[in-house]
């Protein structure tokens, strides 16, 4: 009734960044910046406001989280 070892996808040991990890969910605080290498603007990120969805009051671009 199913006791051998198979080959199947079994239950991990719960390692790894989890969900949302890494430096795209880097959490409060930090600055969002502008890619454009003419602005260079950065203003202190928002909780809950991705800096990809702000675009730069100085020239339009699309912002991105420092790194």
């Amino acid at each position: 009734m199913g006791r051998g070892r198979g080959a199947g996808g079994g239950r991990g040991q719960g390692r790894g960044p989890g969900r949302m990890g890494g430096p795209q969910a880097a959490g409060p605080g930090g600055y969002c910046v502008c890619p454009n290498p003419n602005c260079g603007h950065r203003e202190p990120h928002q909780a809950g406001v991705p800096c990809y969805q702000r675009k730069c009051p100085k020239c339009g671009t699309q912002m991105i989280r420092e790194a």
